[in-house]
């Protein structure tokens, strides 16, 4: 286990303090399992990371902490402005959690 760095966007703040995000979908491997990342001065660890289709993502849009499908596709593409929302991108879907103190 290491401690490995994630960075977030201001915006999912709130759903990462409050539990309900709880997957971040990235182009590659952020970390592996059992690793810990600090974000908004909470720590969390990583449970699981799987490969799956961009399109498989964005019906999990809570768990990403977005508002809506449509919300989580316009994230998707604000941040990856150059290649967009293609539904049959494969992406890594990182699960994690809050680690309690």
């Amino acid at each position: 286990m290491s401690a490995v760095k994630i960075p977030f966007k201001a915006y999912f703040k709130g759903p990462m303090l409050s539990g309900v995000k709880t997957y971040t979908s990235r182009t590659k491997a952020m970390g592996h399992p059992g690793d810990t990342f600090t974000a908004f001065g909470t720590q969390f660890v990583i449970l699981s990371i799987q490969v799956v289709r961009l399109s498989e993502v964005s019906t999990c849009w809570l768990e990403e902490g977005c508002q809506s499908e449509e919300d989580f596709r316009r994230v998707w593409r604000e941040i990856h402005p150059h290649v967009g929302y293609v539904d049959d991108q494969l992406v890594i879907l990182h699960r994690f959690r809050k680690v309690e103190s």
